[in-house]
């Protein structure tokens, strides 16, 4: 009877659920399929890591014929979700999908609907570029992400010079880029960097994947 009863639930929402934002036309970096329900199985984001670079967009596309799902960022710094599906449960439809222009970060993500078995990641390194400075100088320019943070969340970005231990470059900015000028020997320079929340630093992504680059 519990069984019947969830499945009931579920087709009322069905019947009742209105798409909301209709996905760009623009061609994600990344696709991930939002799979699978609690009463066939099946529940996983496909696949569970991606990588992509700053700026570039991930699609997410709920590809069951079911139940909702959501992707959540474990801090609830971002959360794709929906109107589809039961009070307390909701999330996109079948068929629906969602998606996001991503900034620098290791990024884990979950389902609110099935938070113990859905689980995901986004991977995004910091860009790097090295351009001509005056008098001989090197400019290294340092990009974590294509805009600034939404209301409420800030970056932290730090740079390690060789084999030297991490120094923090930027905290609590809420700028997308930056510039550091080189001179003399050339240097290995690694660049990392997170989103987070501006007024509590546990609650951030993890560091980004390394970037180096000669400088």
């Amino acid at each position: 009877m519990r069984l019947r009863y969830g499945v009931a639930a579920v087709l009322v929402g069905v019947l009742l659920a209105v798409p909301v934002g209709a996905a760009r036309d623009a061609k994600p970096a990344a696709e991930v399929n939002a799979e699978g329900n609690a009463f066939t199985g099946g529940l996983k984001f496909d696949p569970a890591k991606v990588s992509v670079k700053v700026g570039q967009v991930v699609r997410w596309t709920n590809t069951d014929f079911l139940v909702p799902h959501t992707a959540t960022e474990d801090h609830q710094l971002w959360n794709l979700t929906g109107t589809y599906g039961p009070p307390g449960i909701m999330g996109f439809g079948p068929g629906e999908s969602r998606e996001r222009v991503f900034e620098a970060g290791t990024q884990h993500y979950y389902c609110q609907v099935h938070p113990q078995q859905m689980h995901g990641v986004v991977a995004v390194p910091v860009a790097l570029s090295v351009r001509k400075g005056s008098n001989g100088t090197r400019v290294l320019v340092m990009r974590w992400a294509s805009r600034a943070p939404v209301k409420g969340e800030a970056f932290d970005v730090q740079v390690k010079r060789g084999g030297g231990k991490w120094t923090t470059f930027q905290r609590d900015t809420r700028s997308a880029s930056a510039k550091l000028t080189s001179q003399g020997r050339k240097t290995t320079f690694s660049v990392r960097a997170r989103l987070r929340d501006a007024k509590d630093a546990s609650r951030a992504t993890g560091w980004s994947p390394l970037a180096t680059v000669s400088a």
